[in-house]
């Protein structure tokens, strides 16, 4: 067991090796940038697993609940818990640890950032104050706000702001909010560009809590702003390709290997390149089954069929253009890896499969999985309309009557968009 978890600290490791820190700086007489640490490591966004001591003890505990059932489990997970044990607390790490990814690029958007913290559900929302929607995302723990600048009113909620310089961004500045509540909002331009963008984001800080146990303060200077970047960069080495209503990016230099019908229902379109295979796979969607695209559903099924292997696995929420999509990001340094990225729209759903060693690839792990991560739809203003949840149907109606959740989430949309 000591000899698992160095490997699985080590191949961690690999995540965030960079110790340069945050370069957050601010000119003569500004004041510092809330919650900026130059102890934490300035890539360390790229890593999406964050997992706290709360997260093992909860993980743990699930664990042995699963162990001590004396009877048959009737639910079927958690048959498939009893008779593959190693794989209980990774799938119950994995509920705590994902990540929220976002990409902008419809109009004159171009833009990424992660976030690291779980996302339940997304809406689409328009601002009186902004020029342009604005995508939101809600999790346990935590509200992200993107789109165009949205901080002209809430100044009378502002108790400090300031201005900031950061590599990439150009006009940067920063407001945060009074009172206990942990608000930050940043404005931006990324350099060389003319489109100027808007974060706000809510969060806790309870050092209780097995999700994000941060504030936003330190989310927002340590996580987001270092992870921001425009997705110009992906046309250096990808390209988009079209599959009728769905579109994705593969390397410029990969080539289709075979178009092909499997199972009888199943349509695979696979591309090679040197030292990576790809498959684009789409099946119609059974509107009488659970919705597959669920990160609960992906985890599980992913664990079920590769179990608990040496390697850290990681899991985000990747929203493009307000819709959701799910993945999963095995890695191995120089080794086989594995991404998968799994969406849908109204009609199919679409599974993105990189199979690939770094060491033999043209290409870095984080470039395949920025490629993997861009995916976008032709219906997308109509897909968006409704809220996009993350969680089946039984968790979405408690939620929906929960006042603490879903009203204090609103509330705070409508003070953020008015």
């Amino acid at each position: 067991m000591l000899r698992k978890s160095l490997i699985m600290m080590a191949l961690a490791a690999a995540f965030t090796m960079n110790v340069n820190a945050v370069q957050i700086e601010v000119p003569k007489w500004q004041p510092p940038v809330p919650g900026a640490d130059v102890s934490i490591p300035a890539n360390v966004y790229e890593n999406y697993s964050h997992i706290n001591e709360n997260a093992q003890k909860e993980a743990e505990a699930f664990r042995v609940e699963v162990q001590s059932l004396e009877e048959e489990p009737k639910a079927d997970n958690y048959k498939i818990f009893k008779a593959k044990p190693d794989i209980v607390k990774p799938y119950k790490l994995a509920e705590f640890s994902q990540s929220t990814v976002i990409l902008l690029h419809e109009g004159k958007n171009n833009i990424r950032l992660s976030v690291p913290n779980i996302s339940l559900r997304g809406d689409t929302v328009e601002s009186k104050s902004s020029d342009g929607l604005l995508f939101a995302v809600h999790g346990y723990t935590g509200i992200l706000l993107v789109g165009p600048p949205h901080g002209k009113k809430i100044n009378k909620y502002i108790q400090n702001e300031g201005i900031y310089t950061y590599p990439g961004l150009e006009n940067a500045s920063w407001k945060i909010f009074k009172g206990k509540t942990h608000v930050m909002y940043t404005e931006f331009t990324p350099s060389k560009t003319k489109t100027t963008y808007g974060i706000t984001y809510l969060g806790g800080g309870d050092v209780k809590d097995p999700y994000q146990d941060k504030f936003a303060e330190v989310v927002m200077s340590n996580y987001i702003i270092p992870s921001i970047e425009p997705l110009s960069g992906l046309d250096n080495y990808s390209h988009v390709k079209h599959w009728d209503n769905f579109s994705y990016r593969i390397p410029k230099k990969a080539k289709l290997v075979s178009e092909a019908l499997e199972d009888n229902k199943n349509e695979v379109r696979t591309y090679e390149d040197v030292g990576v295979k790809i498959r684009i796979l789409r099946f119609r969607i059974d509107p009488n089954i659970v919705d597959k695209s669920l990160a609960k559903k992906q985890i599980f099924t992913f664990l079920n069929k590769y179990g608990d292997l040496e390697a850290p696995t990681q899991y985000a929420t990747v929203w493009n253009n307000g819709l959701p999509g799910f993945l999963i990001d095995r890695y191995k340094p120089n080794g086989e890896s594995f991404l998968r990225h799994f969406t849908k729209d109204s009609e199919y759903y679409y599974s993105y499969r990189i199979d690939y060693d770094e060491g033999k690839s043209l290409y870095k792990h984080k470039q395949l999985r920025d490629m993997v991560e861009y995916i976008g739809f032709d219906n997308a203003e109509s897909l968006r309309k409704k809220t996009q949840w993350r969680i089946d149907n039984s968790h979405k109606k408690k939620f929906d009557t929960d006042l603490s959740f879903n009203q204090w989430y609103m509330e705070w949309i409508n003070i953020l968009t008015q």
